[in-house]
């Protein structure tokens, strides 16, 4: 569901390519916005398609993901630009 870390890491493969390019990303995955049964029965099937139907593709979609960068690494440094630039703006 698109919340909070989810959507900030969460690309769906459908619908948010032009947002992951924004970020220097591709694709990564399948998301939704509702909370009800038929929006995760929607997503569940995309993504249970996927791999019944374009196995190839997913078995990509999977490897693309894990190289990926998940560490800490570049939140850290990105908070640390907005600490030292909050901190530039009172002195």
């Amino acid at each position: 569901r698109r919340t909070g870390g989810l959507y900030d890491t969460v690309f769906d493969v459908d619908t948010e390519r032009e947002r992951a390019q924004a970020q220097g990303l591709e694709p990564n995955g399948f998301s939704f916005d509702g909370a009800d049964s038929a929006d995760v029965d929607d997503v569940l099937n995309r993504a249970i398609s996927a791999w019944f139907d374009k196995r190839e593709w997913f078995h990509s979609l999977c490897k693309r993901v894990m190289e990926q960068d998940w560490s800490w690494n570049r939140p850290a440094l990105d908070y640390m630009e907005l600490y030292h630039s909050a901190r530039n703006k009172t002195s």
